[in-house]
């Protein structure tokens, strides 16, 4: 079977009934979530969503606004959203996610099963507080490493980061489109939050908010780390992952 030109399937299970889609954090891409894919039981299969404007799809333009991302995700995958599914996001992701889960409600398509988001804020984060993508690259990579969203040995390889700080700014840049529409209905479906329990960007009594926008809030997860837990918490976060989808299969 062809490679899907939206996602990756690192290990394909096209037997397995419930599907995960993933969607990356900024200057983040669906390599992220490779390691996920050998921990998942097999009634799951790992589907991690390919962004224009990286990698596999670099030529692509990115995003630059929350709104239209989340209708070509869901016009990219609307013909294969088989109930029941699991959409997740981390950060910016979770956005993406979350605007897309929007369109679904508006075209009518099937809605995930499950809605997970990851270190994101349903108000998203103070401009003054991300990366300015207009900024000079010794300004840009230093607040990029408050963030602590970029591993030492990425930031110490100069043609890594080269390739790399396009990708970044073009997701700051989207990350700073973000508007938060307060008066929209809860959506329909469960939601469950993860988040870090020292993280400064995104902090645990904040994430809470997420249970103002859905009929069905499952609660808040922490774990041991920052905005970027996910990368150290792997196994643990996948587990927490699997028992929340193993109610649905």
């Amino acid at each position: 079977m062809a490679a899907h030109p939206w996602y990756a399937t690192f290990e394909p299970r096209p037997d397995a009934p419930v599907r995960l889609y993933c969607l990356p954090c900024a200057g983040g891409s669906a390599e992220m979530f490779r390691p996920w894919a050998r921990l998942l039981p097999p009634e799951f299969e790992l589907r991690a969503i390919r962004l224009p404007g990286r990698h596999a799809r670099h030529p692509q333009p990115a995003f630059t606004d929350f709104d239209t991302a989340g209708e070509v995700v869901a016009e990219a995958l609307a013909a294969e959203l088989r109930p029941p599914y699991v959409l997740f996001g981390h950060s910016m992701g979770a956005l993406i996610a979350y605007r897309m889960l929007r369109a679904l409600e508006r075209r009518g398509l099937p809605e995930p099963a499950l809605f997970v988001v990851a270190s994101c804020l349903v108000q998203g984060i103070a401009v003054d507080r991300l990366p300015d993508p207009a900024g000079s690259d010794e300004q840009f990579l230093a607040v990029l490493r408050r963030f602590g969203g970029m591993p030492p040995e990425v930031l110490a390889d100069e043609e890594v980061l080269a390739f790399q700080l396009p990708v970044l700014r073009a997701d700051f840049r989207l990350c700073r489109s973000y508007v938060y529409r307060g008066g929209e209905p809860p959506v329909r479906v469960p939601l469950r939050v993860l988040g870090g329990t020292a993280d400064p960007i995104t902090p645990r009594r904040h994430l809470a908010a997420w249970r103002h926008h859905t009929r069905r809030y499952l609660g808040l997860h922490t774990f041991p780390g920052g905005h970027f837990f996910l990368r150290d918490q792997v196994g643990p976060v996948v587990d927490a992952l699997a028992e929340d989808m193993a109610q649905l299969s």
